[in-house]
């Protein structure tokens, strides 16, 4: 088995340093202004999507309220930073510790709930943000949206949109990404995969089962948070629009797709997701009964396909595939 754990270990560096360069490398292979764009977002998405593949993948919890912490990461920093004039920095503490509050918060309010009755209730609360947000004019501007989000500096240099966002969008998802797998093979990761196997074989064995969970529902609501700010103080402004169910939903896509139990697939599914909604947008732009709600339509028909033919999700279909194909390999790391 400590051969397995370190031949495991091994692919992921692998894989890791391939990622990296990939994303080094992407933005000089001839991006036009509208796909670094999309290129940046999806880093963004991913930040969210690892954060609610950890959830559901590993601590085995569904979330339809991750938009809604998105959302509060955003109008937060979008407070900090604008209405009361201080550094995004600072408001980079504030998106990330108020998202984890919240979480904590919700986190107890909803203990005792699990599968489709927590999947109900982060919906609900998710409904419940999307309302304030609305309807706290004084503070988020309403549904007019809320604008004038000033620019990031990073030592006297104003981060733009275009190249130099790109690079500081894709680092802080290259942080999360190696976070999130040190997270995974250590104690906290073996606890939450038993958890995600069997709560009641977890708890039998001394594993603190609600300690863990918890701490896994803060850490991707704080991740949420982080990407929120990113988004805010990218588009310089921000509309309740873009952290409704819609939003939650297409998190959700991007988890199931790639794969929960893999950081992997959480970021897989991102790309695959970012990639199809190009293809869509490149679409409607020559077809004309092709439409933005199009969109909705393709993600909700993915979604079904995944969860009736890959239910594991893409990435971890794919390795069974190859570990079939390769089993002297899978012998090898058995030993």
């Amino acid at each position: 088995m400590a051969v397995q754990r370190k031949g495991v270990k091994k692919l992921n560096w692998i894989g890791f340093i391939i990622f990296l360069l990939i994303v080094l490398i992407l933005p000089w292979l001839g991006l036009n202004s509208f796909l670094m764009t999309q290129a940046t977002f999806a880093g963004i998405y991913a930040i969210i999507a690892v954060g609610l593949g950890m959830l559901m993948g590993y601590a085995g919890q569904i979330s339809l309220g991750q938009a809604a912490f998105y959302g509060v990461g955003a109008y937060t920093t979008a407070v900090v930073s604008k209405t009361f004039g201080l550094s995004p920095w600072i408001g980079l503490i504030f998106a990330i510790l108020l998202p984890a509050l919240v979480a904590f918060i919700v986190g107890h309010t909803m203990a005792r709930l699990s599968g489709y009755y927590l999947a109900m209730a982060t919906l609900a609360f998710g409904i419940i943000v999307s309302v304030l947000i609305v309807e706290w004019r004084s503070v988020t501007s309403g549904a007019s949206g809320f604008y004038g989000i000033p620019t990031i500096q990073l030592f006297g240099t104003m981060i733009k949109q275009g190249l130099p966002y790109y690079y500081f969008v894709w680092f802080f998802t290259v942080i999360t990404v190696l976070i999130s797998l040190n997270i995974v093979h250590s104690r906290i990761g073996r606890a939450l995969r038993s958890i995600h196997d069997s709560e009641i074989a977890a708890n039998s064995m001394g594993v603190n089962t609600g300690k863990y969970k918890m701490q896994i529902f803060i850490f991707s609501a704080m991740l949420a948070g982080l990407a929120g700010w990113l988004f805010a103080h990218m588009s310089y402004s921000i509309s309740p629009g873009s952290f409704g169910l819609d939003a939650s939903i297409l998190f959700l896509t991007m988890v199931v797709l790639g794969g929960a139990t893999s950081v992997w697939g959480a970021l897989i599914g991102t790309i695959l997701i970012t990639a199809i909604n190009i293809f869509v947008h490149f679409l409607g732009n020559n077809v004309s009964f092709i439409t933005s709600d199009f969109e909705h339509v393709m993600n909700g028909l993915i979604l079904v396909l995944v969860i009736m033919f890959m239910p594991k999700g893409l990435f971890p279909s794919l390795v069974n595939v190859f570990r079939k194909k390769t089993p002297h390999l899978v012998k090898e790391s058995t030993t």
